[in-house]
């Protein structure tokens, strides 16, 4: 399985590298653009004020965050699956002796992990933001703000695949309606920090879901060629 693993790895980083590099620049614009925001905030007002309205009154100078993890899971979905679907090469693919399961989630792992480094990217990038302005517990909050969000990613990821891979229409709304789903919880307004008690349990549908896009890929599998 080792070698099913690096071979697709090395396919899927020749096919994405461009989309890679694309998403973190833009990760990297983004994340300046939110540092310029919290540094107007200082260059406005008096520390002791702008700390006021984020330790005690809850505003939170890095809400722009909140889209980005979503947004940049969706893009690369689309650039790592909607060329496998052309030309039936996935369904090429899927009838190697390695199996279909192993061959899958070599794909799956690769996404996953490149996006696990993008967001562990930005929220570095958080912490150097707001580590310059504020002390260390409004970072510390602001972290575990800012997991749902990147959990949220993770999330539009594995059920945009689900769409993809579905080859009947019924069964893609399902996908689009259960990242939907999970990830509106992960992005709705709430208290900074408040989502951090229930995180450990917020995280419990990943590997259920993730062994649940092998139904999608073995309807593309089995389907009839039109």
């Amino acid at each position: 399985m080792q070698h099913i693993f690096r071979a697709v790895f090395f396919k899927e980083y020749v096919k994405t590298r461009v989309c890679m590099a694309g998403l973190t620049a833009a990760s990297l614009v983004y994340m300046a653009w939110i540092w310029l925001t919290v540094h107007r905030l200082f260059l406005l007002d008096h520390p002791e004020i702008v700390w006021y309205r984020v330790m005690d009154l809850g505003q939170m100078p890095y809400a722009a965050l909140t889209a980005l993890p979503v947004a940049c899971a969706c893009i690369f979905c689309c650039f790592q699956f909607l060329p496998e679907m052309q030309d039936e090469r996935l369904r090429i693919s899927l009838h190697l002796p390695c199996g279909m399961a192993p061959l899958l989630l070599a794909h799956l792992f690769f996404g996953l992990a490149f996006l696990t480094l993008l967001f562990l990217l930005d929220g570095f990038l958080l912490v150097l933001t707001l580590g310059r302005h504020f002390p260390k517990e409004a970072v510390h909050t602001a972290l575990l703000t800012a997991a749902p969000w990147f959990l949220a990613g993770l999330y539009a990821y594995l059920c945009t695949t689900y769409a993809i891979l579905e080859p009947h229409r019924r069964a893609k709304l399902m996908g689009v309606l259960l990242g939907i789903g999970l990830a509106a919880p992960l992005l709705g307004k709430t208290e900074p920090g408040s989502l951090a008690p229930a995180l450990p349990w917020l995280t419990l549908p990943l590997p259920f879901l993730l062994m649940g896009l092998l139904l999608p890929t073995l309807n593309f599998r089995h389907r009839r060629l039109p």
